[in-house]
């Protein structure tokens, strides 16, 4: 069963999105283990309890060695090197991915991390829905600079994360999910349960990457937009069909 590991002064971020989120899939598996890629301050990691933990970033911005205890480890290295030589035989309940906000290398995240799923984890993937044109565009750096050319400041930013969810729906059957839309930042919810008579909603991985903002508003339904309410029933009724993991 999963708990905060905060005291009575960090109620705050006990009502953070992805915690509240993440516990609430923890209660619909039993989850036991968790992968977190792109941790950053350790604003969810750190405040979740799990008997297995891991962390993966290139540059953790908290001391994540205060942090160790038996069953939690941290890798400060990229995604790529850790599912290449870190990962190991490690299999996780949920694996939430936060990591760099472009599209191929949460997609390759998500790829190389089903060799560490069963059939029963669940995938939370972050900034699946930008909030403008600006936050659509992969290069951040850029979007703060066309930002303050705007005197905008804003500093939101999602990436094109949400070419993912197109990847996911065309080529990954295999797979349902849902989009959480509200409560906090968009999130998608994925899970192996095998969708139906999928039509393609761009038929190619080239369609994809050329998709712009303006053609994700058209197409956005292809996320499937549910409150989170919504997404956790349609979740635990998915899940429900299943059978229950060893």
């Amino acid at each position: 069963m999963l708990s905060l590991e905060a005291s009575a002064s960090d109620n705050d971020r006990k009502k953070k999105h992805s915690i509240r989120r993440i516990g609430r899939i923890a209660e619909l598996v039993n989850a036991k283990a968790y992968l977190e890629v792109g941790v950053a301050l350790g604003r969810t990691f750190r405040f979740l309890d799990f008997p297995r933990k891991v962390g993966v970033d290139p540059n953790f911005k908290f001391d994540y060695e205060a942090h160790r205890r038996d069953g939690i480890d941290f890798f400060e290295m990229t995604s790529d090197d850790y599912f290449s030589d870190k990962a190991g035989s490690d299999k996780f309940d949920i694996i939430f991915l936060d990591g760099l906000h472009v599209f191929a290398q949460t997609y390759r995240d998500f790829e190389n991390s089903i060799a560490h799923a069963h059939d029963r984890t669940v995938w939370l993937i972050d900034d699946v829905v930008p909030s403008d044109e600006l936050s659509s565009l992969p290069n951040r750096g850029e979007v703060r600079r066309r930002r303050r050319e705007m005197g905008i400041e804003s500093g939101v930013w999602h990436g094109d994360i949400y070419k993912v969810m197109f990847a996911i729906h065309d080529f990954h059957p295999e797979y349902s999910f849902v989009t959480i839309k509200g409560g906090g930042n968009p999130q998608s919810i994925v899970w192996k349960a095998k969708r139906e008579n999928v039509k393609p909603a761009l038929g190619s991985m080239q369609a994809i990457e050329q998709l712009d903002y303006a053609e994700f508003v058209k197409r956005k339904e292809t996320l499937n937009l549910r409150t989170e309410e919504e997404a956790m029933q349609i979740l635990a009724a998915s899940l429900q069909q299943q059978p229950a993991s060893a």
